[in-house]
């Protein structure tokens, strides 16, 4: 039977005594472990700056393709004109009268003539509608059963009273508007509705380009909508109006101060980023000393080159002129600003200098952000990739610590047990030696 460690026979705390003699081969397994956490935290602080610099590339790269800056809005002077412009839209301004909205044709039918079955003619073909019964609801559903094909929708309209003073209806045909869906409907044998005897007729919205100019262009079209009336760009009538409505396409200017905001702000966010991981903090130690620490990322070389590289690709001289004259600057701090009031001014003065020296400096901060972040060859993430080896070797390394410790945690153990046994052995021996003593004495006496 082993006796336990805990001082039994030896009085000693062999425990205590076991863990303080761990505790000293330990510490280099301890240094290993700050090592690792260190090395974990400034992983993890590269990959939160690399992600911000891969969203600066993609930022840049979008403001220095110059399809980005041709972004237009189109406008128009009238309320009854209303506009829209796709990404194909270019710059240009064309006036127009509307002269007349586009109508679909409205017939009013008497379903007594209608209710064994008919004909209807649109658009040059012909369509047989047959009712199920000559109800006016039944009509009306085998004309509606047909409208994908014919355009033409139809329902009950209140015309009168019977005898009875129940009500009496008419049937309602409306066509698709445009002068070429007018229709016509024919029931034994006779034409009971065409475009002559409608209560609507089937028309055209048109409208006259450059009126002004006396002799205009009538364009014309089968909705209230025009397309491509200037290139990529769509409008859409809503009222006659004699009073010319001027329809105009410019570059988008707010659209053109969010690119360059846009790049500003990703600059911003990159540097802002750095700043906070390079910042020298003070605190105090035990013994009342000044302790001055730096950030996780500061004095690494890596990010320092990034830094600078990404402040001169944003101030370096564009074909001789310095991005501060599109309103672009540094302070003494390193960060990058933009004057809003002087990109503004250099836009309207000279729009397509002050859109090439951005789309300049934009490129060379992409080169910059693309050269750091790339997903392997980045020199960001071949920083991060080699961190990450140094947490695995130290984990392992770690690893084997924890193994050789408690290898030599179970050696102490059992070398004190053997300790304690063996005291309690030498004991026995002395206690069977002193009463053999005593009884010599006694046998004496």
């Amino acid at each position: 039977m082993t006796i336990g460690i805990d001082g039994m026979v030896s009085g000693l705390d062999t425990t205590k005594i076991v863990d303080g003699l761990i505790a000293i081969q330990a510490n280099q397994r301890v240094l290993l472990k700050q090592k690792s956490s260190a090395a974990s935290s400034l992983v993890s602080a590269l990959q939160a700056l690399n992600s911000r610099v891969s969203s600066l590339a993609t930022a840049a790269k979008k403001v220095a393709d110059p399809a980005s800056w041709g972004v237009t809005k189109a406008t128009s002077s009238s309320d009854t004109v209303t506009v829209s412009a796709d990404a194909t839209a270019k710059p240009g301004t064309v006036e127009l009268r509307v002269d007349q909205l586009a109508k679909g044709q409205v017939s009013l039918l008497d379903p007594a003539a209608l209710g064994g079955g008919f004909s209807l003619t649109t658009g040059g073909t012909t369509h047989a509608v047959t009712p199920s019964s000559a109800h006016v609801d039944d009509i009306a559903a085998a004309v509606n059963g047909l409208t994908g094909e014919t355009g033409v929708t139809a329902t009950k309209v209140r015309t009168g009273t019977d005898a009875s003073g129940g009500p009496t209806y008419s049937l309602q045909l409306t066509g698709a508007t445009g002068a070429a869906n007018s229709f016509s409907v024919e029931a034994g044998g006779a034409t009971v509705a065409s475009s002559a005897d409608a209560m609507v007729a089937a028309q055209d919205a048109k409208v006259t380009l450059w009126p002004s100019a006396g002799t205009g262009l009538a364009l014309t079209s089968s909705t209230n909508t025009f397309t491509d009336v200037l290139e990529g760009v769509d409008l859409t009538v809503s009222s006659v109006d004699t009073t010319p409505t001027t329809i105009s396409v410019a570059a988008d200017a707010s659209a053109q101060h969010a690119l360059a905001d846009e790049l500003i702000a990703n600059v911003s966010t990159v540097l802002s980023e750095i700043a906070s991981r390079t910042r020298t903090t003070t605190s105090t130690d035990s013994g009342g000393n000044t302790v001055v620490s730096g950030g996780v990322l500061s004095g690494d070389s890596a990010v320092r080159f990034l830094t600078n590289n990404v402040q001169s690709a944003m101030t370096s001289p564009v074909n001789g002129q310095s991005p501060a004259t599109i309103g672009i600057s540094i302070d003494r701090t390193g960060a990058i600003s933009l004057d809003k009031t002087a990109f503004a001014d250099a836009l309207a003065d000279d729009p397509e200098a002050t859109m090439a020296t951005l789309q300049a400096v934009a490129a060379r901060v992409g080169e910059v952000a693309t050269k750091a972040s790339a997903p392997t060859e980045g020199t960001l993430t071949r920083k991060i990739t080699s961190q990450e080896s140094v947490i695995k070797d130290l984990g392992t390394q770690i690893t084997r610590w924890d193994e050789r410790l408690e290898t030599r945690r179970a050696q102490l153990v059992a070398q004190f047990s053997a300790m304690e046994v063996r005291l309690s052995q030498l004991n026995s021996t002395q206690s069977w030696l002193t009463n053999q003593i005593a009884g010599l004495n006694a046998s004496k006496g």
